[in-house]
């Protein structure tokens, strides 16, 4: 049976991800990507395409959501899968 981190260490990698959401949310140009702080990419570099940025806002917030509900990883370090309140929190203050 896979554990899950410790509550500290999970919630100290998704602080981590919504700081870089929002860092990454503020780029007007230049080039768009996203790594979790578990080590994951969750978006390859992209570049930022102004008209475009609603469309990849969606993209990221997608993205972001799939990679916390899955598990992935093995004991002692399994990663993620999130229930769904917890995912609809941190996407909230992500992209608030």
């Amino acid at each position: 049976m896979k554990t899950r981190p410790a509550p500290a260490l999970e919630t100290q990698i998704l602080l981590e991800l919504i700081a870089k959401v929002k860092i990454a949310l503020a780029l007007e140009s230049g080039v768009l990507d996203l790594k979790c702080p578990c080590g994951m990419v969750i978006l390859p570099p992209t570049p930022v395409i102004s008209n475009l940025k609603a469309g990849q806002r969606g993209l990221m917030k997608s993205r972001i959501e799939r990679h916390l509900r899955e598990r992935h990883g093995d004991p002692p370090n399994p990663r993620h899968g999130h229930f769904e309140q917890t995912i609809r929190d941190v996407l909230k203050q992500a992209f608030a």
